[in-house]
């Protein structure tokens, strides 16, 4: 992997047991591979649950409104149950395996196996229920209201009820004694809120257990075989070991690059299979590693969209379900086991990646311009005394404070700004040149966009990777200027309004709602007389529109009123975008999202932090998440806008608006 910073692209880990647990990989050798024995689609939709029966011969797959069952040695479908009751997320056997226990929208249906018929129905739950477990002859449920339930197998009868959390359960384990249950808690749409994590007391639903070490929501649990560990998995990409004795979480698996929708200690051995997938194309990735140190012993990108269930049988198969309407079987090859005590015995792999923790802060950040409060949110974020754990080992170290010289209401932020840097810590130093000999990246963060050419050019003389925030630049012409040097001198860069990064957002960017066939997105648009019109704040908007649609726009068209500004874009494949900007009434962020599938509302914005993430994979990897093509394109866009105002709201050109920022004067 190609490395940017000067620290290296280094590996963090936590201490666990007396071991260490990798939080990436190096490029080593797995060793194992994973092996696909079968696969089987026809699903209606997304395959939200998987579940081998106790005996590992059946397979059950849940989809929408049907549950699949398959024989697993011949992989022929045995039966179909028509639950129609939405997605059913949670399935359970009995421990005779006699009965399937189906979580769907506000019930949970119980079927017999063998005739295919359901049985009764359990009528209670808000929302849809996430989590089901046998015990015994109790069932234990937990949804998205929160609720914790204990209901008699029998009768239905509702036994127990606790409601430990305020916020969606969405996992459920059962300790191997029985007399506990973890919780995997978190809201999807509420990205900016934490996960959580608790061990609950069966007979009183007291809290055992908490942990609170997932920054984002928590959507699968699991107890290693002894009861010792609890693994979780979250939307933050990782798996977190939490001791359930100490309650203390001892580290992380941090081999995913997407969220862990699911993770499963594989019976009688040392491994455990986790799988992945989120709201980019890609990393839809099945892990097996190795519960002691997190040695990666094999993976495969089983799926074209995320992978949503896991489940495994004591005869090492693994299922996988996805959201791209299919199952996969697996099973690991290249272990041996040994003789006398039948453990699965992995061959070892490198650790030569391991590197101790006590080196942090491995990527030192500079911030450029403390004139916004992005400045101190972002260092707030690098900074925390329990950081986001995908922002471990950055470090906002140094700040340079000055920034734009004709924005009176940017200027007079500076020395109030300046003392809150302080107090986080950062060193102020007298000029950029000083700020590049202490980092080794860099965040731009000048209110102004005018200054950025000018500023820009020093760090990427020194070759530092650099987040420029929005505005690029004051112009189109500076945008393009600022690509070219960086392009040059092959310095890693990127711009983007956090905006972009809001989850209908990129669920539209990701294809989770079908082929984009237009969008409508709105925005907050005042105006500052220094800047293009829509490059102050109509940036935001208009960042949601091509994240929807892309960048190959064609024509643009305005109009403008002193309240309202309103803009279509066509694009070459001859779908048309709009940005509405909103300066009276009550504004807000979103949109519409059409599709061939139908319409979807743009909403989910939760704050600056998955746009904070994105700039610490940026400063690991050097790979910007957004391409220069489409940044330019939005600026294009919006230049395109002003020249359409300026004629009187005939459409303008994209191609015209480049040639003539390429052809200005350049700047100094």
């Amino acid at each position: 992997m190609k490395t940017f910073c000067s620290t290296a692209r280094v590996l963090l880990v936590l201490p666990l047991l007396g071991f260490l647990f990798a939080v990436g990989f190096a490029e080593t050798a797995n060793a194992a591979e994973l092996k696909e024995l079968g696969r089987w689609s026809g699903f209606p939709d997304w395959v939200t649950s998987v579940r081998f029966s106790p005996d590992g011969k059946t397979l059950a797959a849940g989809s929408y409104d049907v549950v699949n069952l398959r024989d697993v040695e011949s992989q022929k479908e045995t039966a179909t149950l028509r639950v129609r009751g939405g997605f059913n997320h949670a399935l359970a056997f009995s421990p005779d395996g006699r009965q399937l226990a189906i979580g769907t929208y506000q019930r949970i249906d119980v079927w017999d196996v063998a005739d295919a018929k359901r049985l009764k129905q359990l009528k209670g739950s808000k929302g849809y229920v996430r989590g089901l477990i046998w015990n015994g002859d109790r069932l234990l449920s937990a949804g998205e209201d929160g609720h914790v339930r204990v209901w008699n197998a029998a009768d239905g009868a509702l036994v127990n009820d606790f409601q430990p959390v305020d916020q969606p359960i969405l996992g459920l384990a059962l300790s191997p004694d029985g007399n506990a249950v973890a919780i995997a808690c978190g809201d999807e749409s509420r990205l900016s809120k934490p996960g959580q994590v608790a061990v609950l007391s069966l007979e009183s639903g007291e809290i055992l257990k908490k942990f609170d070490s997932h920054e984002l929501p928590v959507l699968c649990v699991a107890f290693a075989s002894d009861g010792k560990l609890l693994l979780s998995g979250s939307i933050d990409e990782h798996v977190n070991l939490n001791d359930v004795e100490s309650g203390e979480t001892k580290s992380f698996f941090g081999g995913h690059s997407r969220p862990v929708n699911a993770v499963c200690p594989l019976p009688e051995t040392p491994l455990v299979a986790s799988g992945s997938g989120g709201r980019f194309k890609g990393k839809n990735e099945l892990r097996v590693w190795q519960l002691s140190d997190g040695t990666n012993i094999a993976d495969v990108e089983a799926h074209e969209q995320p992978i949503s269930s896991v489940s495994v049988n004591a005869d090492g198969l693994i299922a996988a379900g996805s959201r791209d309407k299919s199952v996969s079987l697996w099973r690991v090859e290249g272990t041996e086991t040994d003789a006398t005590s039948g453990a699965t015995v992995v061959y070892p792999v490198p650790t030569t990646y391991l590197v101790d923790t006590e080196k942090k802060p491995l990527i030192r950040v500079g911030v450029i311009g403390l004139d916004t409060s992005h400045s101190i949110a972002f260092t707030k974020a690098f900074n925390s005394d329990s950081p986001n754990p995908q922002l471990d080992g950055m470090h906002v170290v140094a700040a340079y404070p000055y920034g734009s010289r004709k924005i009176e209401s940017s200027m007079t932020r500076i020395p109030g700004y300046t003392e809150e840097m302080k107090k986080l810590g950062v060193e102020i130093t007298e000029s950029i040149a000083e700020l590049l000999e202490k980092v080794d990246c860099v965040l731009l963060e000048t209110n102004d966009g005018h200054p950025h050419l000018e500023q820009v050019r020093e760090v990427i003389a020194a070759g530092k990777p650099v987040f420029v925030d929005k505005p690029i630049a004051g112009s189109l012409k500076d945008c393009l200027e600022i690509f070219k040097l960086a392009e040059e001198k092959g310095v890693p860069l990127f711009s983007s309004s956090s905006l972009r990064f809001m989850e209908g957002a990129q669920k539209a960017r990701s294809g989770d709602w079908g082929q984009i066939t237009g969008c409508d997105a709105y925005s907050p648009c005042s105006l500052e007389e220094t800047h293009p019109d829509l490059f102050w704040y109509g940036i935001h908007g208009v960042e949601i529109l091509f994240t929807v649609m892309g960048p190959d726009v064609e024509t643009v068209t305005r109009a403008s009123q002193e309240g309202t500004d309103v803009v279509v874009g066509v694009w070459k494949d001859g779908r048309i975008g709009t940005f509405r900007g909103i300066r009276s009434g009550k504004g807000g962020y979103g949109g519409t999202a059409f599709s061939d599938k139908g319409t979807n509302q743009l909403a989910g914005f939760s704050g600056y932090v998955p746009l904070i993430v994105e700039i610490a994979e940026f400063f690991r990897t050097g790979e910007p998440p957004v391409t220069k093509e489409e940044t330019i394109a939005i600026y294009a866009f919006m230049e395109a806008a002003d020249e359409s105002k300026r004629r009187g709201g005939v459409p303008v050109s994209i191609q015209e608006v480049l040639e003539q920022a390429r052809n200005a004067p350049s700047s100094k």
